[in-house]
């Protein structure tokens, strides 16, 4: 299959996935307990009207501009979430499997024109975590909330697919990278091949989650919260140790930026509380997408100074 029809069907994916993330963010209620299945379970309504509607509603963005932003049965003005929420899941869903696809050790395997199955899995598993990470940002900016059965569900998952890539790291049939998936250019495989696969994510579990851990005993909850350092938890589950710390970095970098914003223009105050998972998110998505990108330039200036 030629890559851009795989990305362009991966983009038609995320439009549909990105519709079932709104299903699920916008009928989350943090005061309930409401099942998975419930919550995305029955037909959709109009929130305003009640009106049930069609399947020809319900077609991600394009029904939301061929109504021009409102309900077909009372006229009503339909949330912006719905296609911002659709539209970027369907980019990251698009850049995340491009991405993929230029990292060395995947370029080098589909050149030989025999793609294994820990490719398609390796797609398939960061979509799943894009995703997440999409769905804990959403719920964080409108609850302040990180639930736990989604962090819970997908450190299962990261488990279990850590143990696989330990698996195929020890063997050469697959051609599986031997340190791991690495987004930070070939200048880390150093330091990534210091660690097997399998305590490589654990150790970058400890790291971030720990760090996150230090900042909420400190602040005594105030500067953290544990639904933060549980997602910390997951990202160096889901990234490995170098990987997830660039991540935490740059949450950190961009989250100080923003709330230098946000205390400037007086839309808050010190006391107030500003979510960090959307953060975290923002940094994995930065490393999966430029982190190669910022790790050779910072090399390069470092090489030109010496």
């Amino acid at each position: 299959m030629p890559q851009s029809l795989l990305i362009a069907i991966v983009f038609l994916l995320g439009l549909g996935v990105g519709s079932f993330i709104n299903v699920i963010t916008i009928r989350f209620q943090p005061d309930k307990n409401i099942p998975f299945t419930q919550l995305v379970g029955g037909r959709s309504r109009c929130n305003f009207c009640g009106h049930q509607l069609k399947w020809y509603d319900l077609i991600p963005l394009f029904s939301f501009i061929f109504l021009k932003g409102k309900c077909r049965y009372c006229g009503k003005k339909i949330s912006w979430q719905y296609p911002i929420v659709e539209l970027l899941t369907a980019l990251i869903f698009a850049g995340v499997t491009y991405r993929l696809l230029r990292l060395d050790a995947i370029r080098l395997v589909i050149a030989t024109g025999s793609i294994p199955f820990w490719v398609w899995f390796a797609i398939l598993l960061f979509l799943f975590y894009s995703a997440i990470l999409i769905i804990l940002s959403i719920i964080d900016i409108k609850h302040y909330l990180l639930p736990d059965k989604y962090i819970y569900s997908a450190m299962g998952v990261a488990v279990i697919a850590d143990v696989i890539f330990y698996g195929l790291s020890k063997t050469k049939k697959f051609n599986f990278p031997s340190c791991g998936l690495n987004f930070l250019s070939s200048y880390m495989d150093y330091f990534n091949c210091q660690f097997n696969v399998l305590i490589s994510y654990l150790l970058g579990a400890a790291a971030v989650g720990g760090f996150l851990f230090i900042i909420y005993l400190l602040t005594k909850g105030r500067g953290m919260g544990l639904g933060d350092v549980k997602l910390g938890l997951l990202i160096g589950l889901m990234l490995g140790l170098t990987n997830s710390l660039l991540a935490l970095i740059a949450a950190f970098i961009i989250g100080s930026f923003v709330g230098i914003i946000l205390l400037a223009s007086k839309k808050k105050a010190l006391k107030d509380w500003v979510p960090f998972g959307p953060f975290l998110a923002l940094g994995v998505f930065i490393v999966i997408f430029w982190g190669s990108f910022f790790v050779e330039s910072y090399f390069s200036i470092f090489n030109y100074l010496i």
